[in-house]
């Protein structure tokens, strides 16, 4: 199925469709990525009363609960695919955090002996094993969008995966709020998590590991790997990577700011058409 390695530059890897069916595969996990992301806050107005959560709370549930293992780990997980078997990455990480997902939904206190764990303390360890998980999803699908897709037509398939940021949101509240009024945020949880588990099996078992550097022109040299360390520091001296950097925390800043809280912000405006009590 591959192309020559001579020609991959060119072609790419495999057939046109096969590259199609990959793409699709790996925009399809980037939706299941940020439907699981943005779930907890679509369920928040009936979540929040039932486990006496408080909005400082409900703030470190959707943000740095989240999002400090998912920065961390996103690190070391992209040197790991620069290597490693890229597809059983994915598969593994898509199957962690989808599993953490269903977990939440079951997010209770609990005792074990003489110590009590709150649903507030067991809701944020099921929110950093979704953190965990997800942090593996990017890195290696540009990785191997980047072995599929020949230079030409790479910015197009990066631009088609990129859709998943959208759609994912937006199917957490098309589907995830229905769910909810209907049958409970628990329920939810489930509803959008179990999907994942089957995709991940789907996605191990159908999509082939491409030859590393495949889309490289030919004759390139491939460069021995320079240390974390420099890396980082030749990004440092750049001035244009700063300014890309605070621009980029401050965009996410602000939006995942807004995108936490809106739920809750119309229940409370509108009680009339807040939800149905599960």
């Amino acid at each position: 199925m591959s192309a020559a390695p001579a020609d991959g530059h060119v072609t790419g890897f495999g057939t046109k469709g096969y590259r199609s069916y990959v793409l699709t595969a790996l925009l399809i996990i980037y939706i299941l990525n940020f439907v699981d992301r943005g779930l907890l806050s679509v369920v928040a107005p009936q979540m929040k009363p039932e486990l006496g959560i408080s909005d400082t709370a409900f703030g470190l549930l959707t943000g740095f609960g989240f999002a400090l293992l998912y920065t961390v780990v996103g690190i070391p997980l992209a040197q790991f695919a620069e290597t490693r078997h890229r597809v059983w990455i994915m598969t593994v990480c898509v199957a962690l955090w989808s599993a953490m997902t269903a977990l939440c939904g079951l997010a209770a206190e609990i005792t074990i002996g003489s110590l009590t764990i709150g649903a507030f303390w067991v809701l944020l360890a099921c929110r950093v094993g979704v953190g965990i998980g997800e942090a593996g999803c990017t890195p290696p699908a540009n990785s191997l969008i980047a072995d599929y897709h020949p230079p030409k037509s790479r910015s197009t398939a990066l631009g088609y995966y990129a859709m998943g940021v959208t759609l994912g949101t937006l199917l957490a509240n098309l589907i995830g709020g229905p769910v909810t009024d209907a049958f409970g945020w628990r329920t939810a949880f489930f509803v959008l998590a179990v999907p994942g588990i089957l995709v991940a099996l789907v996605f191990k078992l159908t999509v082939k590991e491409p030859p590393r550097g495949h889309t490289d022109p030919p004759g390139a040299i491939r460069q021995e790997r320079p240390k974390f360390s420099l890396g980082l520091r030749e990004l440092a001296s750049k001035r244009s990577y700063w300014t890309m950097t605070v621009a980029s925390v401050t965009a996410a800043f602000c939006g995942y700011g807004i995108a936490s809280f809106p739920s809750l912000f119309l229940s409370r405006s509108f009680p009339s058409i807040g939800p149905r009590q599960a």
